[in-house]
């Protein structure tokens, strides 16, 4: 049988299974190692105001505190949303690490 992917659309190496996560939009069951995860840092005031609070505050120096989220998402849900996209047949073979680098 041909094979579709070169890790077969899992990141587990000598595991053989691993617990599931649920997806952040639909609420799927999807292996941890599958789920498409990515990382995501906002600013708790939205961009409109961000000037205000920077003159309304007493320091000089005012970091404005961010809020990180960690999102997984199924297969399905992070086409949809266009987070990843479907690849040709000789680059779905190709992986890459967080970064966009290539992995040989």
């Amino acid at each position: 049988m041909p094979v579709k992917r070169k890790n077969h659309g899992k990141n587990r190496k000598n595991r053989g299974s691993c617990k599931p996560v649920q997806c952040d939009k639909c609420g799927r069951c999807v292996p941890k190692d599958k789920a498409i995860k990515r990382f995501k840092i906002v600013p708790l005031v939205e961009a409109g105001s961000m000037d205000d609070v920077k003159v309304a505050s007493i320091y000089d120096i005012f970091e404005v505190p961010r809020i990180s989220y960690k999102n997984q998402y199924c297969i399905s849900c992070a086409c949809h949303a266009r987070i990843v996209r479907v690849r040709s047949r000789q680059g779905r073979k190709i992986r890459y690490d967080g970064e966009r680098r290539m992995i040989k």
